[in-house]
């Protein structure tokens, strides 16, 4: 395959991918050589070592975000690691999830990712937790797979986040959604904490946000 047919291979997994990894690329048969001379000429840029972008395709202040989930499992495709039916339980989450939700006051680096297994991680901009995630509680924001708000919500309890700011991100998701699954924060504490530690959790967390129980209907 010579320079114009790699150039054209990066532009098609650039346009599905977006950020893409090294391993990505071997699969698409783009060797390293013209990945390196992509970068030489001024076609690609690295976003960290072992992920790319296309210049001129559009940044975004996610991009970095998508690089260090991506390079979690670097040769499997985004649609391979998100269907319901093969999900691998990495997932964007904690205060990280909260700033792409908009809910709370939560900066969206450090960035805060769960992962069913260990992942060893030099990089000081990523804080991996050992923590399953069914496929039911995750959404997408930005192209990334990001837990939805309840499991945010429970998340940061579960995390020590400060009170308060967790409080105002309950308080912001169920004014947002009408549909917001309290009984599914509630439930996730007990699971996680037990049930009286989980229970203490909940009620203390309504309480916080001056949620009350018998006025949830009436938002």
């Amino acid at each position: 395959m010579n320079k114009t047919n790699h150039r054209e291979q990066i532009a098609i997994l650039s346009e599905s991918e977006g950020i893409f990894t090294t391993a990505q690329a071997e699969r698409s048969g783009i060797p390293r050589d013209a990945l390196h001379d992509a970068v030489e000429s001024g076609c690609l840029e690295r976003v960290l070592r072992g992920a790319y972008r296309m210049v001129g395709s559009g940044s975004s202040y996610t991009d970095e975000l998508a690089a260090v989930w991506k390079l979690t499992d670097p040769a499997r495709f985004s649609h391979e690691r998100v269907q319901p039916d093969d999900w691998d339980g990495v997932v964007v989450g904690g205060s990280t999830a909260a700033s792409l939700l908009e809910i709370g006051d939560f900066y969206l680096s450090p960035y805060r990712l769960y992962a069913p297994r260990r992942v060893n991680s030099r990089n000081p901009i990523a804080r991996f937790s050992r923590r399953e995630v069914e496929r039911a509680d995750v959404s997408f924001a930005s192209g990334l797979p990001v837990t939805r708000p309840e499991r945010t919500i429970a998340d940061l309890v579960l995390d020590d986040e400060d009170s308060s700011p967790v409080a105002d991100a309950l308080r912001d998701a169920a004014y947002d959604d009408r549909e917001f699954d309290f009984e599914r924060v509630r439930s996730l504490l007990v699971e996680a904490l037990g049930p009286v530690r989980g229970e203490r959790a909940y009620r203390a967390l309504l309480d916080e946000s001056g949620i009350a129980e018998e006025g949830r209907e009436e938002r």
